[in-house]
């Protein structure tokens, strides 16, 4: 928290940095005010172009609430968010008091902001919680309860947290919730979390609602796409988990850590080469994700953190055989500048990426720490005003491996 930002940063931006949730959620009284839609960016480009973000549809008018819910769950969600608005209360008084400080009181003033992010932060999870108990209760009959739970499953889409956001918008739906926006944002979380059949429903509800965002147009779309590429990509999952002899290696963060299984079956060179910067070389300790994109991906592995470095030479692409892997969501697969052109960059997606299948090799997957893509800086180097220090991986560890040497397949 730098005292120029402080100074120049509104209110709601501020808060929206600290808790994490939507201008449209915090400190609004949940007893006003329509529910606004979710707004997901639309992956439409390679991880080494630019990605332009799309708005998704405007929001339906409010249903009247046909009862309340009981007493006990709608009191327990009524003190959940009494604390919350006096932690935002607390955080308002804080960036007035900041900008006018001199040392040692700054210093003071900076802790205390800390710890109320802490506190919201905490909070958060209580907060959604109670407000599902309360509306399942209420049996879908409680519109402000219905309003505080769309807006926060619209700030998981917009944050990429799609198992979160599942959870929530099948909850509102069988508690029966019937806004389109709903409908169409647990769509996109169901496509995103492979739940194809589910996200073929839930689209189609929001396409009759007349409330199909454009991403969930794109992703009904691509539906009978992806059930087959699911079919195929499942049934080798299930192979990989008897077999359970895949590399692993295990990314630590500065936002936590991730491990990801090497696909060495479908794209052994590409692995080799992976596991040789890792452990070998450790090319990719303190480097940068120099791009990462809301709604598509992240992008490291640059030691020049520009997106234009390299380890000082390329390997050849594995996208021409059969067997390719395709793009889900945590996929971990190479960038390159063209064909044979990639060396150490690579990038984790989001989404499921269907543009990218067959162009960039898929060469592994996230199989735990999913939520920390969501914690990652999100930084486009190609607009002003975007944060000139990214998030960092801290170390590359590989955890286990086949007997055997691993070495890049060079192109040139």
């Amino acid at each position: 928290m730098s005292r120029k930002w402080l100074r120049q940063c509104p209110l709601l931006v501020a808060l929206v940095c600290t808790i994490g949730l939507g201008t449209s959620v915090l400190g609004q009284d949940t007893t006003q005010g329509a529910a606004q839609p979710p707004t997901t960016p639309a992956a439409t480009e390679s991880p080494d172009t630019t990605e332009t973000p799309e708005a998704g549809n405007q929001a339906a008018p409010a249903k009247e609430a046909s009862a309340s819910a009981p007493a006990a769950d709608k009191a327990a969600f009524a003190a959940k968010l009494e604390q919350w608005r006096t932690i935002l209360k607390s955080l308002r008084a804080l960036p007035p008091r900041y900008a006018l400080a001199k040392e040692p009181e700054a210093v003071e003033i900076q802790k205390e902001w800390d710890d109320l992010i802490a506190q919201g932060e905490r909070l958060i999870p209580e907060l959604r919680a109670a407000g599902k108990a309360a509306y399942a209760s209420a049996q879908g009959g409680d519109r402000a309860i219905e309003r505080f739970l769309t807006k926060l499953l619209a700030d998981d889409i917009a944050h990429d947290r799609y198992e979160q956001a599942y959870e929530l918008g099948t909850s509102l739906v069988a508690s029966g919730c019937d806004v389109k926006e709903v409908f169409d944002a647990s769509g996109v979380a169901a496509f995103c979390t492979n739940d194809f059949d589910g996200a073929e429903t839930l689209l189609k509800r929001a396409q009759d609602a007349g409330g199909l965002s454009e991403k969930g147009q794109e992703n009904l779309s691509l539906i009978d796409e992806y059930k087959l590429y699911w079919a195929s990509e499942k049934e080798l999952r299930e192979k990989e988990a008897a077999a359970d002899d895949l590399p692993r290696v295990k990314v630590t963060t500065n936002r936590g850590e991730l491990i990801v299984e090497l696909l060495e079956n479908e794209a052994p060179d590409t692995v080799g080469n992976f596991i040789n910067l890792v452990e070998s070389k450790k090319f990719y300790d303190g480097l940068g994700f120099h791009r990462v994109l809301p709604g598509f991906m992240a992008q490291g592995g640059c030691p020049q953190g520009d997106g234009s470095g390299g380890p000082g030479y390329m390997i050849k692409c594995e996208v021409d055989a059969e067997n390719h892997r395709n793009h889900f969501r945590g996929s971990l697969s190479m960038a390159h500048a063209g064909k044979d052109t990639g060396g150490s960059q690579f990038f984790l997606t989001f989404v499921p990426t269907a543009h990218l299948n067959g162009k960039h090799t898929v060469f592994g997957r996230v199989i735990e720490g999913m939520d920390v893509l969501a914690k990652l800086q999100r930084v486009d180097p190609s607009e002003a005003g975007s944060p000139t220090k990214p998030d960092t991986i801290i170390k590359m560890e590989v955890l286990r491996k086949r007997k055997h040497e691993y070495k890049p397949n060079k192109s040139q």
